[in-house]
């Protein structure tokens, strides 16, 4: 696993600085459908890897992306100009109800991540595709596909779950 994460010591300008610079929180009340096209205006990316931009949204990792994507039936290759404003309500109206259970379940532990407090996470347990390659979908039954063709990151989906 990848040990991501900075402690820095700021001050309130160095805070306010530092959070002109992330996107907004997808937990925010303010967080709506209008908010996640408008912040993923302007590119061509692939949905996963724009939503991964801390710049454009704030908190949104690997596992998570996948989530979202499988939760609203598209692939996470699919290129972020080409989403209609629907598409885009999808991902963020479920987006919210996912970060929240995550956060229920303290998190996830696929290997060694721990809370705060040194306890096992638990929402590993309801991942669907994040690291069940060639495993049977949860949905459909269809065997399910790791690439890494997205920004070097390993994604599984469902070819038939996920348009």
């Amino acid at each position: 696993m990848r040990r991501l994460g900075t402690l820095w010591l700021l001050d309130e300008r160095g805070w306010g600085d530092y959070t002109r610079r992330i996107g907004p929180e997808p937990l925010e009340e303010t967080f709506t459908p209008f908010v996640f096209a408008e912040r993923l205006k302007g590119t061509r990316a692939a949905i996963k890897k724009a939503i991964m931009d801390q710049r454009r949204v704030a908190g949104i990792g690997n596992i998570y992306a996948e989530r979202s994507a499988v939760r609203s039936g598209d692939r996470s290759s699919k290129a972020t100009n080409k989403l209609s404003l629907d598409e885009f309500a999808r991902p963020a109206r479920r987006g919210d109800r996912r970060a929240q259970r995550a956060v229920q379940s303290s998190g996830t532990t696929v290997r060694d991540y721990r809370t705060g407090t040194g306890e096992e996470g638990r929402f590993q347990f309801e991942l669907k595709v994040y690291g069940r390659g060639g495993e049977p979908c949860v949905t459909c039954g269809k065997k399910l596909v790791t690439t890494h063709t997205i920004d070097l990151r390993a994604t599984t989906f469902c070819s038939k779950c996920q348009r």
